[in-house]
């Protein structure tokens, strides 16, 4: 059987493209401008070429796929900026038309594009209502879900809206109303041993908040365990004496920005297994 392909635009450090692959899928490319995430994406997916800028890349330069994936750029659509959110109309946002020019171009089977839930009330609906109809002039009908990532096992209130379209077919109805219910799938929020790690708790970790890469300064993310003075004060030692950084230095920072941008895995894998099915042949 074919092994189902995809391509990745604004691929990031390829959290599409991890849930992808472990559905079943192999990726064929990946396009992504930050250098840093194109090194941990040339490290992890070496069977996948890398490109750089989304506005250089068509169907001169991407091999055909079943299904490109998009989380486009959310900074002028997310609420979590200093400026009153320009949707569409904004510099980086606005590179969902190049989305479909790609489409148009290269004509996938499936597209899944994945961005923040304000992107449903953004400049009164009407951007969300673009998208859906320039999704529609090129040829693909489908729909759209919120998806939360504390749903899918992971530590983290995490809500994105998902668009899952097909080239003049539609998906899998199972995306849009699954038959389990949401219990059914294994929450974080489960009875764990105290003292808790500092790094198990949702509220504590680099992605928390509306920001990824927030390190929040008041004391919403302060854990207390008990008798750890102890540990605070050996952190404290090895600073000092074998130079260990206290904060955040470029690595740490770059690694935050990373995780913080990137697609839950688990939930890009659901959508992916979702899809997969659809081009598995009936069973006779």
């Amino acid at each position: 059987m074919h092994q189902p392909t995809i391509g990745s635009l604004f691929a990031g450090i390829g959290g599409f493209d991890v849930g992808f692959e472990n559905a079943g899928y192999r990726t064929a490319w990946q396009v992504e401008l930050n250098p840093i995430n194109r090194a941990v994406l040339a490290d992890r997916f070496p069977h996948a070429r890398q490109f750089e800028d989304v506005r250089e890349c068509g169907a001169h330069n991407l091999s055909a796929v079943d299904v490109i994936t998009a989380g486009f750029p959310c900074q002028d659509i997310s609420i979590a900026g200093s400026h009153a959110p320009r949707g569409l109309q904004g510099e980086r946002s606005g590179l969902f038309w190049e989305v479909i020019r790609i489409l148009k171009e290269t004509q996938p089977r499936w597209v899944v594009l994945e961005n923040v839930v304000n992107l449903l009330a953004v400049n009164d609906s009407r951007d969300f209502e673009t998208v859906i109809r320039a999704l529609a002039d090129c040829g693909y009908v489908g729909f759209w879900r919120v998806l939360n990532a504390q749903y899918f096992g992971v530590p983290q209130q995490r809500r994105r809206v998902f668009l899952v379209a097909g080239y003049r077919k539609m998906p899998p109805i199972q995306l849009l109303a699954d038959a389990a219910p949401v219990d059914a799938i294994s929450p974080a929020s489960q009875s764990q041993p105290w003292p808790r790690p500092a790094d198990a708790w949702a509220a504590n970790t680099l992605l928390a908040n509306k920001a990824g890469s927030q390190i929040s300064m008041g004391c919403t993310t302060f854990v207390a365990e008990p008798n750890g003075w102890d540990q605070m004060v050996e952190r404290q030692r090895a600073a000092e004496d074998d130079g260990f950084c206290l904060g955040l230095d470029a690595a740490n920072l770059a690694e935050a920005f990373g995780a913080g941008n990137a697609v839950v895995t688990q939930v890009a894998e659901w959508v992916g297994r979702g899809l997969i099915t659809a081009q598995e042949p009936p069973h006779t």
